[in-house]
């Protein structure tokens, strides 16, 4: 397996892309639970499009999450000179520059979208950073590892409280980032609207940003086409988003999110299913 990811790290981004085009267009043509949940999330996300339009959508979501996939071994261990010039233009640098000379650290955050990694592990190398992310089984989650950390990350496993060791990282004034649009565990999230429909939503964030006082930034990672590489955009969170009271904070939070995805909407991993658990009374919806 190690071996298979060295190999797919010195493969052209445009066949990578061209190949995750192939499986997307097949995820998306044979029934399966994916193409059933992006199908369902953009009819209640996105119910102005046309029919067409969302089928198109479906189709491009697909392949979008397969890119992602196959562009990973490219970030994690390609040379440090290609990955860095995979990073063709970065929107909105002087948002974070402000945000950390406050001095109280940087809540960045991003979600299923474009590809994330191909800012978050290059921002890592002028920034002191550490991510949250959910550990993997065998080689893959050594590999990732090792391509997170490989400008000088540092990664934190998002498993029981993590909020002292992020607390830590904000009050050293440096950044944690991390993907805060999935349904947490049952206890960790409350419900709060994205795209209009009721979501399962974290409250770490609102938590970490009333208690730490530390801004809240929210970026995304743009795939252009061709395989020409990777666009960063980059914005302050709306406004409440530190708020005492938690389900404001936390409406606030996939306010954020929800411009990310309105911004690509074919870039958005629409397959998971976000809203998978309900408010009580509500039938399921998969």
């Amino acid at each position: 397996m190690r071996t298979f990811f060295y190999l797919l790290a010195h493969v052209p981004l445009p066949i990578l892309q061209g190949l995750g085009n192939v499986v997307g267009w097949g995820l998306w043509l044979i029934p399966n639970s994916r193409r059933r949940a992006a199908y369902l999330n953009i009819e209640l996300c996105l119910p102005e499009a046309t029919r067409a339009e969302q089928r198109r959508l479906v189709r491009r979501a697909l392949c979008s999450e397969i890119k992602t996939i196959l562009e990973m071994p490219v970030i994690w261990l390609a040379p440090e000179k290609r990955v860095l010039k995979l990073l063709r233009a970065w929107h909105g640098r002087e948002v974070i520059d402000a945000a950390l000379a406050q001095g109280k650290g940087l809540i960045l955050l991003t979600l299923h979208q474009g590809n994330w990694e191909g800012f978050a592990i290059p921002f890592s190398k002028d920034y002191p950073a550490t991510g949250l992310y959910k550990p993997q089984k065998g080689i893959v989650d050594a590999l990732s590892l090792q391509g997170r950390c490989r400008f000088g990350g540092q990664m934190e496993p998002a498993v029981g409280g993590v909020g002292r060791a992020v607390v830590e990282v904000l009050n050293r004034g440096e950044t944690v980032y991390f993907m805060p649009d999935q349904d947490p565990p049952p206890g960790r999230g409350v419900f709060a609207p994205f795209f209009g429909v009721p979501a399962h939503s974290p409250t770490l964030v609102a938590k970490l940003a009333h208690r730490t006082g530390a801004p809240v930034v929210f970026f995304y990672g743009e795939r252009l086409s061709w395989g020409r590489g990777f666009v960063a955009h980059c914005f302050a969170a709306p406004d409440g988003i530190d708020s005492p009271d938690v389900p404001t904070a936390v409406a606030a939070m996939n306010a954020g999110l929800e411009r990310c995805a309105r911004l690509h909407p074919d870039q958005y991993w629409w397959g998971y299913k976000r809203f998978r658990r309900r408010p009580e009374g509500e039938p399921e919806l998969y």
